[in-house]
């Protein structure tokens, strides 16, 4: 296993991670997102300790069974936001990966945003050699067939932050073929 510290797979993805720090509470205004049903828990909680502390700021709840359907609800929240919104996600971890590359993309900074894994759920490979997504339970340094091509993909310690899919390459390219 590589030293993790020193790639773009966040802490919070890593299997057994530490907790996350607690999230900034300082915004002008929120979005909540939950994927499934720990994730519209997690949603409910942020929303009471917001409504505690901040009272009558503006508080967006996005709840949604797959990140996907989630995503979309999430781009147009934040395409009419304001200076100041705090983003928070909760899902599996492929689903947190995919939606922090829609927060990534539509300009939330690191510090705007904070993710609460739920549970370790599938995440996506990218193929490097075809493109294809597949998804998958794997692990780094696991090994799984590409949805597209069918090559042996090795589950490489890299995370697209703009599309949040690992890198996938094919574990014996430098061998010679028999």
């Amino acid at each position: 296993m590589p030293r993790l510290e020193h790639t773009s797979v966040p802490p919070w993805a890593v299997p057994n991670a530490a907790v996350s720090p607690a999230p900034d509470a300082t915004g002008t205004s929120y979005v909540l997102v939950g994927v499934g049903p720990d994730g519209a828990q997690q949603v409910a909680a942020w929303r009471r300790e917001i409504r505690a502390a901040r009272g009558d700021v503006p508080v967006e709840t996005v709840l949604a069974e797959d990140h996907a359907d989630a995503g979309v609800r999430l781009a147009s929240a934040l395409a009419a936001a304001r200076v100041g919104v705090r983003v928070r996600v909760a899902g599996a971890v492929g689903d947190c990966l995919a939606l922090r590359g829609v927060a990534v993309r539509a300009g939330v900074e690191d510090d705007e945003l904070h993710v609460a894994p739920t549970a370790a759920g599938p995440v996506a490979v990218q193929c490097c050699h075809c493109g294809a997504i597949t998804p998958s339970a794997a692990g780094i340094d696991d090994v799984v067939p590409c949805a597209g091509c069918a090559r042996r993909l090795l589950v490489y310690y890299h995370v697209s932050r703009r599309t949040g899919t690992f890198l996938g390459f094919q574990i014996d390219a430098e061998e010679a073929a028999s």
